[in-house]
């Protein structure tokens, strides 16, 4: 098939049954092609890749510049990838402590956010989940060895995210975990499996994103439907995880109230005090720093629909947040913050 648009209506109809979207990231998996690659543009399906080929670089370098995130593939191609990105997980698992840390370290995000992409398509593949956690396991421990390279590995993912490497609804749990991980282990008030299985509480806690259409998280209004979706997110994500991972129940209750914090700044904002700090609302400290964190990473990064906003200001918020319930561990966060980003 040459490379020319699929101009009729009917093509483009059975074109549309067979592709399957994968990140653009993902080609660099790929062997040679059975199909080619399409780009959706314009209303149309556009070839951008022709088959028998193998995508080389310059080519998806393109297709990243001109902001293309995602491309499509025929079924084969696509499962020839997800081949292919299993295995590289498994060959970086297991030779992540050779050679350059912050290389291995930038690999493994890398190739596990291309992984959560698939697991968010499909929620309810035990593989895909079983590969996720089993390497966001491998990934914790390697950050607990590997701390001094975690405000480079913070700030290089984070620019990442600036420049729609990946959707925020993919980087942001990463971007939280890390630096969640990075406090616990500063503040010497946690052990390692502590840290490993908040890590991982951190990182799973939003796979409730997988119900929602990823367009939604770029409208700039929602409709009163939509904003039901997005709160019950957390009860999704508990729904999904339960039974399904080696995560004790107490962690598993911290995925379905992380967002009691977020319930909470809107009950002040809104003068409801009483709401606001009602023994319902009111968390343990882990559950309380899990929030924290995730709150802290989407102000400080922009979205579609608002600007982002300083370190300092979302501390403001944060303060506000926590500080009246844990004052050595609001100072302590404090400390912790001007130390991360200074490095």
């Amino acid at each position: 098939m040459s490379l020319t648009t699929i101009n009729s209506y009917s093509a483009h109809h059975r074109l549309n049954l067979k592709l399957k979207p994968i990140l653009v990231g993902e080609l660099h998996l790929a062997r040679k092609l059975e199909y080619p690659v399409y780009i959706f543009r314009d209303g149309v399906f556009v070839p951008v890749i022709n088959e028998g080929t193998v995508p080389s670089k310059d080519q998806i370098t393109k297709l990243i510049k001109n902001s293309y995130k995602e491309v499509f593939v025929y079924e084969s191609d696509k499962e020839q990838i997800k081949s292919n990105l299993r295995s590289a997980l498994v060959k970086i698992t297991r030779s992540i402590s050779l050679g350059d840390p912050l290389e291995n370290g930038t690999k493994g995000i890398k190739l596990l956010t291309m992984n959560l992409a698939n697991l968010y398509s499909n929620p309810h593949d035990n593989e895909l989940l079983t590969v996720q956690f089993q390497n966001s396991q491998n990934l914790s421990k390697f950050f607990l060895e590997n701390k001094k390279i975690l405000p480079i590995i913070f700030q290089n993912q984070f620019k990442g995210l600036s420049q729609n490497n990946f959707h925020f609804t993919l980087s942001q749990p990463m971007l939280s975990s890390i630096l969640l991980l990075a406090f616990l282990q500063s503040s010497h008030l946690f052990h390692e499996k502590e840290i490993e299985n908040l890590f991982l509480t951190s990182y799973l806690k939003d796979i409730g994103y997988s119900i929602i259409p990823e367009s939604k998280y770029d409208l700039k209004t929602l409709s009163s439907k939509d904003k039901d979706l997005f709160a019950n997110h957390a009860n999704f994500s508990f729904d999904l995880l339960e039974d399904r991972i080696p995560l004790a129940k107490n962690y598993l209750e911290i995925i379905r109230n992380h967002h009691f914090l977020n319930d909470r700044i809107k009950a002040i904002a809104l003068g409801n005090r009483h709401f606001a700090n009602n023994d319902e609302m009111m968390m343990g400290l882990e559950s309380t720093l899990v929030a924290v964190f995730d709150i802290l990473v989407a102000m400080i990064s922009e979205r579609p629909y608002r600007r982002a906003l300083s370190l300092y200001q979302s501390l403001e918020v944060i303060k506000r947040m926590m500080a009246d319930e844990y004052p050595q561990e609001f100072k302590a966060l404090v400390v912790f913050l001007k130390n991360f980003f200074k490095n």
